[in-house]
């Protein structure tokens, strides 16, 4: 079936606008427009899920396709009959298989119509037009640009029942929707029934892992590694975004030093993005493993952007503190300015004396920062002085409150000074 087949308007689907909209289709920048859709979008429907790249990357393309469509029925190169919603039709897949319901889908054209509608509107307006070329610039576009939603809804929206229908008959719908009921704490007891629910003993220590990826096949087969090297008993796997997904390793017994190096060692070798959460027991410990992680993944994300290569696994346990300072941004770049002063300029020489003196704070030594940074003692004295003369506080009398600063100012970026 078509997707016109599928959908309920009665609008002539070989319709046509006249030769005035032609040609003002020919002047819209297609890309910037759904650029401009896209993002309207995102902010406005999807704001949870602004993170995912893989989702990000998915709207992107299903807005860019439907965008090109409708300016293609515009300049009366494309009919109704002939339109083929391949991107659209993968997003509708994607957003059943995250579980988001279908009004939000439908949600998604209609904030995507308005954003699209306005922008044709502008271009209209601009070109100056008489009151008897109004109907055909505007009216019968928007009857076209109408009955093309009407489409693609359509199609969408039976794409989307259809595979929510095949989860609804898989055993991972059940394991995602006890696993839900984990996670919200609506299910809180430790049972053999829920045990056997989700293929995973409750009972014992668990470790989360937010792991980026494509497929589900390259996840499970890096998840079947992990658990063999940190001889864990057992594995089970969650989707939380279009690339992302958690995986819990449970052992009956704890985690000892020998196996979290083991697993350490497995992390590195796989090559994913990944984000580890602390070893903790029983069902509080599963949630909270899971938060852990997801916040050290937040920590790895904002990291991107400020060093040259971003780590390929990060603990929790290495970036407890920018975790928790992190959850009110706002405050955390004021705290970085009000304690860096003008060393939190935007430029590479503060950059280097930056870096030279939280080495310095670390290390504890100019020796042991020379050496970790391959430079010459006099070197790192020298940065350290320079660095001391831009601080607004005295650098001995809050050395803790600068080793803060400066480890956050490596995830937001030079703020600097006001």
């Amino acid at each position: 079936m078509t997707p016109h087949q599928s959908a309920s308007t009665s609008v002539d689907p070989r319709v046509r606008v006249r030769d005035g909209a032609r040609a003002l289709a020919r002047e819209v920048d297609g890309e910037r427009l759904a650029r401009l859709v896209s993002d309207a979008i995102a902010a406005e429907v999807f704001p949870d899920r602004l993170q995912d790249s893989g989702f990000r990357e998915a709207l992107d393309g299903c807005v860019h396709e439907n965008v090109r469509s409708v300016v293609l029925l515009f300049e009366g190169r494309l009919t109704l009959e002939d339109v083929n919603p391949l991107s659209a039709l993968a997003f509708a897949d994607l957003v059943a298989e995250l579980g988001i319901p279908v009004s939000v889908l439908e949600r998604t054209y209609w904030v995507g119509v308005a954003r699209l509608w306005q922008a044709w509107f502008d271009l209209v307006v601009a070109s100056g037009p008489s009151d008897g070329e109004l109907p055909a610039l505007l009216g019968e576009p928007t009857t076209l640009l109408f009955a093309y939603v009407d489409l693609m809804l359509g199609a969408v929206v039976s794409r989307h029942d259809a595979t929510r229908r095949d989860l609804l008959r898989t055993r991972e719908h059940l394991r995602r929707t006890v696993l839900a009921e984990v996670l919200d704490g609506r299910a809180s007891e430790q049972s053999d029934e829920l045990d056997r629910a989700l293929g995973y003993r409750m009972r014992g220590t668990h470790v989360a892992l937010v792991i980026e990826l494509g497929t589900r096949q390259r996840v499970e087969s890096e998840v079947a590694a992990y658990q063999e090297a940190a001889r864990a008993t057992g594995s089970v796997l969650l989707q939380e975004g279009a690339r992302t997904w958690v995986a819990w390793l449970g052992r009956a017994d704890s985690y000892g030093e020998g196996e979290l190096t083991a697993l350490r060692r497995a992390l590195q070798a796989g090559g994913a993005r990944i984000a580890v959460g602390e070893p903790a027991t029983g069902i509080d410990g599963f949630r909270r493993s899971r938060e852990q992680a997801l916040r050290a993944a937040r920590v790895q994300r904002a990291l991107e952007p400020t060093v040259d290569r971003l780590a390929a696994v990060t603990w929790y346990a290495d970036v407890r503190l920018e975790a928790l300072l992190l959850a009110d941004e706002r405050c955390a770049r004021q705290y970085v300015v009000e304690e860096l002063g003008p060393l939190a300029a935007d430029d590479v020489r503060c950059a280097r004396m930056r870096e030279t003196l939280l080495a310095w704070l670390s290390t504890g030594t100019q020796a042991g920062t020379a050496a970790s940074l391959g430079l010459h003692e006099n070197t790192v004295r020298h940065r350290i002085r320079q660095a001391e003369a831009l601080l607004p506080g005295v650098l001995s009398q809050r050395r803790t409150e600068l080793q803060v600063a400066l480890r956050l100012e490596r995830i937001l970026g030079a703020a600097g000074p006001d």
